[in-house]
């Protein structure tokens, strides 16, 4: 990662879950999609790249109780310091690096941090040799549009940067892997003042692009836009599950 998407993600690290757990039935909800299009098994080695604070990690291990330990992939020691379970391996790398290096596993997760990656197709190319025959991909990440109630700078930075799924399916492809798309839906509700609260904190990373004065009037653009106090929209996912 860049220095500032690492400075980004030290600074979020204290309040890292609060941010991004919508709820506890969300969180549940994710991680039973996940481990379906995984096929996850107790017997599965997993990896969750770019796993941050072992928010989705933690859940899965909750729901399938693996026989392994799953391993949380993150470049950022301040995001792996939270983990803090002993049923879960924590590994300090950048994707890229790890998958370079000699592994035992079958099943990997990367969610919502493939933006964060300049090297996809090696990354792909790397996965493909280490994964054994059978072994899964799954790669999630946001659309190129989404519905989440943001200020229109931040929505139209976000569709001009956001890798597209599309290009990304090519890359597997031609690094021979098999590969599936489904578009998962999630209906979100959040109180309004706690969402003004995540968007002044900068949960999302696109928001390091703007400063504390943008922020703040989009903060106002956001009331003026959205006066009811439970905000309500769909978040919608790209599930890409790649099989080798």
């Amino acid at each position: 990662m860049s220095d500032r998407v690492t400075e980004h993600y030290r600074n979020l690290s204290n309040n890292y879950d609060e941010l991004w757990s919508y709820s506890p039935e969300f969180i549940a909800a994710m991680a039973q999609a996940i481990c379906d299009r995984l096929q996850a098994k107790t017997s599965d080695r997993i990896v969750d790249l770019g796993g941050g604070t072992g928010l989705y990690t933690k859940a899965i291990d909750r729901l399938l109780q693996p026989d392994n330990k799953i391993t949380c992939v993150d470049p950022s020691s301040e995001m792996l310091d939270r983990v803090n379970s002993e049923r879960i391996e924590t590994c300090c790398q950048d994707a890229v690096i790890f998958t370079e290096e000699p592994g035992n596993y079958n099943k990997v997760l990367l969610k919502e941090a493939i933006h964060h990656i300049p090297e996809k197709a090696r990354l792909f190319e790397n996965l493909y040799r280490q994964l054994p025959t059978g072994g899964i991909f799954l790669l999630i990440l946001l659309p190129p549009t989404i519905e989440y109630p943001l200020f229109t700078a931040a929505l139209q930075h976000y569709e001009k940067s956001q890798p597209n799924y599309q290009d990304l399916v090519a890359q597997l492809e031609t690094a021979n892997f098999k590969v599936e798309t489904a578009f998962v839906d999630f209906p979100a509700a959040i109180d309004r003042d706690r969402y003004l609260n995540m968007v002044k904190m900068r949960y999302m990373s696109l928001f390091r692009h703007f400063s504390d004065g943008e922020i703040a009037a989009g903060i106002e653009e956001i009331k003026e836009k959205y006066p009811d106090t439970i905000l309500t929209f769909n978040d919608r996912f790209v599930f890409i599950t790649a099989s080798k």
